[in-house]
């Protein structure tokens, strides 16, 4: 089976509701979509994705180099073209925009490998379990209290036996306020989690999870900056709040760093991110051999099936108005039921997007580049 095609094209979807955290406001999401074409007539799909700005580099990476790295190689061959993409990659830079593009090619390796073994994903990578739990999580600083609240309610309607808001408000005190409401709504038998978005330094930092201690968080995502490694070791010496890091990090060294300064206590490693499936797992087992636990960024649909492959699994993020189900463009939506999610069970990683649902938000990359130098004049 060779290659013989891999075409890519980029969306802007916003999310369903308001996005707003310490750091940022995100009015649209960028999702680049690529399908690699095969001689046998499998073709499988990768995604990549950021909060606003980059899609059309990722786009130009994938569309002006990659390909033609591709064409004509064996698809199932996934470590050796993963390892040989990076090593030619690497030459303009480590993370970011070069894990984003290797994992949406990456993706679409594994997608066309499970299609070939005609088993879903997390069969292929070999089923651990058949579900795991989720957690409610919103990017929520803007909320007042009520608002905030009934978000809340909302998840646990829904079935999440834990939730995730933000914190990072100027006055600690609000966030201290905004804690004890949803702590007293979710009652004692549920954990809450609290992501500060690398708000604070040190020193600011030390401050506010002496307060926040007394609450008995689940975690503290991102307190500081993610590339200070040292600060988050010495966070977590100095507090018994459990720390959580890794949507930032795009590199199993960026992640090794951490464990081997004793800086983190749940693993968020972002599938799409860190450069796709292949990575992710090296990242898990990498966790695993620190007796660390696997709670992943984003990207549910794909997450539930590497989850479900692992020893060290931990919980789901469901991201509150990002999803590809809750915007509405895949053809089968990923099933949650009573605070757990189920891996698709179609074979590939089972991420079937609607390609009518999609044409709406398609954008053209010659005319972004255009809105935006006028909008710069």
């Amino acid at each position: 089976m060779k290659i013989i095609d891999v075409a890519s094209r980029l969306y802007h979807i916003p999310p369903t509701v308001s996005w707003e955290d310490a750091t940022h406001r995100v009015a649209k999401l960028e999702f680049i979509i690529i399908r690699v074409t095969t001689d046998a007539g499998i073709v499988g799909e990768g995604f990549a994705y950021t909060t606003g700005i980059g899609g059309s580099a990722i786009l130009a990476l994938i569309d002006d180099y990659c390909r033609t790295m591709l064409v004509g190689q064996d698809p199932r061959q996934i470590e050796r073209l993963w390892s040989f993409l990076y090593g030619q990659l690497h030459r303009s830079g480590t993370g970011g925009t070069n894990t984003l593009a290797l994992g949406a090619i990456d993706i679409a390796l594994w997608d066309i490998a499970a299609k070939w073994y005609d088993v879903p994903l997390f069969r292929l990578l070999g089923a651990r379990r058949d579900s795991i739990p989720t957690y409610g999580s919103g990017i929520d600083l803007f909320l007042d209290p009520d608002a905030l609240l009934n978000q809340v309610e909302g998840f646990l309607a829904a079935g999440h036996m834990a939730v995730k808001i933000k914190i990072g408000r100027d006055d600690a005190e609000e966030d201290l306020d905004r804690i004890a409401a949803v702590k007293k709504l979710i009652g004692p038998t549920r954990r809450l989690f609290v992501d500060a978005n690398q708000r604070w330094n040190v020193a600011d930092c030390m401050a506010r999870l002496q307060k926040l201690s007394a609450f008995d968080l689940g975690w503290i995502e991102e307190p500081l900056h993610a590339e200070d490694v040292r600060g988050h070791a010495d966070l977590r010496r100095f507090v018994s709040l459990p720390i959580a890091i890794g949507e930032s990090l795009y590199t199993r060294h960026q992640f090794a760093d951490y464990l081997q300064a004793n800086a983190v206590d749940i693993v968020q490693a972002d599938v799409c991110r860190v450069g796709g499936i292949s990575e992710w797992l090296k990242i898990a087992n990498l966790s695993a051999s620190f007796h660390r636990n696997m709670a992943p960024h984003y990207m549910s649909e794909l997450s539930v099936a590497v989850m479900c492959a692992i020893d060290n699994a931990d919980i789901l993020e469901c991201v509150h108005g990002g999803s590809f189900s809750e915007m509405g463009v895949l053809q089968t939506e990923l099933r949650l039921e009573n605070g757990v999610a189920f891996p698709f069970e179609a074979p590939g990683h089972g991420v079937v997007f609607d390609q009518e649902k999609l044409k709406p938000f398609a954008v053209d990359p010659a005319e972004l580049r255009k809105r935006n130098l006028q909008s710069a004049k």
